[in-house]
């Protein structure tokens, strides 16, 4: 006895083989339509409350007309500060202008690269990239919005300077217009590369290192040796033509979204999981992890190594081989000590205390910039604890290189400034600056169990405060002898010998290590 889709065998029913399934290219869902699909899912397991969308609006209106008020107002009292000396020699609002927007540029393009421009959320890669969805369907919300962003960025970093320097409105225009065809071409250059397969290569990055150490460079010797340069606005051609370019230049990242690799999608979604979550939580050392590329894998400057004798040798060998293997570190080392001469051509910041709040900041942050191996001892204590020698004197070691990358862009900044009298301070200064980059590598994590500040403007994390204030404390603290200098204008034997002994004490307390049980 048979029956329709079965048959006997031995007393046993036999079902038929399954169809076999096959794919149809009418049913298969594109990019948008995932994108949309995942977005319904999203609104009704989280619906919007109602006039959300007009708040953030209207929010977004006031902030911007109170930048706005803020800026205007602020104009007449920055120009006065700008005008340089009688001699017509020096920073000109011009040069103010121009530095503000070159720097731009070559920051926005670094961040463009580590982040995208085009991609996926963390979870979009996970899901998405996958199925056989199309990359452009996909990654089209993402070009949108850093085209917008671009574009913004580059319309107030155009039209504030101007604004604050005199400009009429319609340079203002002209200038705003020009840093948002510079916006639009950064962004939109930077995911042709992307596309491409060139931005996933060293040299970009390696360029853009240089670009970073030679902008203050170049600035710094038109403030010395060029004329006062004014304030300037652009002729319309000039946004007009970028315009165009970028817009060239964006259409050809649009038509060759589907070249991404996963691969790629996959490392920009993490770098940007991680820059989000360290702007969130105020971690400074997250977000130069996040958008810094590391040390190289070079084997330059191979008798370094060879010159250790001993264990501090060998520590000394090991963070300089990790220093001059590292080009961000370098040029950001060259960029600080010239950005930080420029600063002070300012005549307000000449002398007194202005002065010595660019050397300490300069010199804090050059210090920081050589303190890549306290920043990884930091992060995995295992490190030390491989070095035979104890906690203080791993610490004592460490704090060299700090203090002589923050002595370089000390004695950069006075032997251009005219601030010779004051170079007996800053050399024990700059120890004081090392130890304080000891100190914030060596700082932990974030204490959230310390109890929160009830504000009227809102709870204040304790924790996160004195979190951010390790290292600065001492920075400052530590310095007062060379704001005494810088005040009086000559350094007397007393007093550089109580900056030597604030720096004795700075490396103590810096070298302090907690005991664990």
């Amino acid at each position: 006895m048979t029956g329709a889709g079965a048959h006997y065998d031995a007393g046993i029913a036999v079902e038929p083989p399954l169809p076999r399934l096959v794919g149809d290219d009418d049913e298969r869902l594109t990019g948008a339509e995932l994108r949309r699909l995942t977005a319904r899912v999203r609104a009704h397991n989280l619906p919007a409350a109602p006039g959300r969308v007009a708040m953030d609006v209207g929010e977004v209106v006031v902030s911007l007309a109170i930048v706005v008020l803020y800026v205007w107002g602020f104009g007449a009292p920055l120009r006065e500060v700008l005008v340089s000396d009688a001699t017509a020699f020096g920073l000109g609002p011009g040069l103010v202008q121009a530095l503000v927007l070159a720097l731009a540029v070559v920051a926005g393009t670094s961040v463009a690269l580590r982040l995208g421009p085009a991609g996926l959320p963390a979870a979009g890669v996970r899901w998405w990239v996958p199925t056989a969805a199309d990359r452009a369907g996909l990654t089209s919300p993402s070009v949108v919005r850093a085209t917008l962003v671009g574009v913004g960025a580059g319309l107030l970093l155009g039209g504030v300077p101007a604004a604050l320097t005199g400009v009429g409105l319609a340079g203002i225009a002209a200038d705003a217009a020009f840093g948002g065809a510079l916006g639009l071409l950064v962004v939109a250059g930077t995911g042709v590369l992307q596309v491409t397969g060139a931005a996933s290569g060293s040299g970009p990055g390696r360029v853009l290192d240089l670009l970073l150490a030679a902008v203050p460079a170049v600035g710094l010797g038109l403030a010395l040796w060029a004329p006062a340069w004014g304030a300037w606005a652009v002729p319309w051609f000039v946004p007009a033509g970028l315009g165009a370019a970028g817009g060239v230049a964006l259409a050809v990242w649009a038509r060759r979204l589907d070249r991404l690799r996963a691969g790629e999608l996959r490392a920009r979604a993490s770098a940007a999981l991680q820059a989000s979550v360290a702007v969130l939580s105020l971690d400074s050392g997250g977000l130069s992890r996040a958008l810094g590329t590391g040390p190289t894998a070079s084997r330059i400057f191979p008798w370094v190594p060879r010159t250790a004798r001993g264990p501090a040798s060998a520590l000394l060998a090991a963070d300089a081989v990790l220093l001059l293997r590292s080009p961000a570190a370098l040029a950001g080392l060259v960029a600080l000590a010239a950005a930080g001469a420029v600063v002070v051509q300012v005549p307000v910041l000449a002398g007194g205390i202005g002065l010595w709040a660019v050397l300490a900041g300069a010199g804090y942050a050059g210090a920081l910039a050589g303190a890549g191996g306290p920043r990884a001892a930091g992060e995995n204590p295992r490190l030390d604890s491989l070095v035979p020698l104890g906690a203080r004197a791993t610490r004592a070691a460490r704090t060299v290189w700090p203090a002589l990358t923050a002595g370089l862009v000390l004695l950069t900044v006075l032997a251009i400034s005219g601030g010779g009298p004051l170079l007996a301070t800053a050399a024990p200064a700059a120890v004081v600056l090392g130890a304080a980059a000891v100190r914030t590598a060596y700082r932990g994590p974030v204490p959230w169990d310390v109890p929160m500040i009830a504000t009227p403007a809102g709870g204040v994390p304790t924790g996160l405060v004195l979190h951010q204030l390790k290292g600065l404390d001492l920075a400052v603290l530590g310095t007062l002898p060379l704001a005494w200098a810088a005040v009086s204008g000559v350094a007397p034997p007393a007093l550089v010998v109580v900056q030597v002994l604030c720096a004795v004490g700075a490396v103590a307390w810096a070298t302090h290590a907690k005991r664990t049980s």
